[in-house]
């Protein structure tokens, strides 16, 4: 019978640094979530982060058709929207494809009408569209699943809102004076180079990104009352 063999001393054997290989190139790609707001030169897919867990406040230069499309789209990711207008009349046609998830109003005070929370749990994220000439408070994005967005062709002086905003949109090279007011000179310049049909969105944390928006003819049928749908 052969006798079994000795346990070796594990603190004799040589060490061994042990590595797997690389894998050749990235196995997944990151999504751009939130909402959707359209392509830039490359192709890329240009989105904001909202709804989300973090609040989020979004000033924007430009008309006020861009407040009602972005509600749209908040809509669309399961947010329910109150809007703060001064033309409600406007809102017809997004009223008639949100129902009862769209609130149309004339002041900020009262939101928001439900507790935010994740989608499908309650009244789900919560969204405000201001289209008033005063901006919303700075507080009233402090929690979590809130978007607050606040759409004026000037840009307020000592806001806090416009202060504290995670995105800043100039919707045409005509803004590039009240980007500079908000942000400097090197965004007011890049501002002024956009070409017609771009719009440039600059980050809180650092960078901008110029796009041209995606606007579909069932969106521009809703947008503007009276207008037929040939989608």
């Amino acid at each position: 019978m052969t006798s079994p063999l000795p346990t070796p001393d594990l603190t004799t054997l040589p060490a061994t640094s042990w590595q797997d290989p690389a894998p050749p190139g990235p196995l997944l790609h990151p999504a751009h979530a939130g909402v959707h707001l359209g392509t830039d030169v490359s192709g890329r897919s240009v989105a904001l982060p909202a709804p989300g867990p973090a609040g989020i406040r979004v000033a924007v230069l430009g008309e006020s058709l861009f407040g009602r499309l972005f509600a749209l789209r908040l809509l669309a990711v399961g947010a329910r929207v109150t809007a703060a207008t001064r033309s409600p009349d406007q809102w017809a046609g997004v009223r008639q494809a949100a129902g009862d998830r769209l609130v149309l109003t004339g002041q900020t005070g009262a939101w928001p009408p439900q507790p935010p929370a994740p989608p499908t749990v309650d009244a789900g994220p919560q969204a405000l569209v201001c289209d008033l000439r005063r901006p919303p408070h700075v507080a009233l994005a402090a929690g979590s699943w809130r978007t607050v967005l606040h759409v004026t062709r000037t840009p307020p002086r000592r806001s806090a809102f416009w202060t504290a905003a995670e995105a800043v949109l100039a919707l045409d090279a005509q803004f590039a004076q009240g980007v500079q007011q908000i942000l400097g000179e090197r965004a007011a310049e890049v501002t002024a180079a956009l070409t017609p049909g771009e719009i440039v969105v600059f980050h809180r944390a650092g960078g901008c990104d110029v796009l041209r928006p995606d606007i579909s003819p069932g969106e521009t049928a809703l947008l503007t009352p009276g207008r037929p749908n040939r989608a």
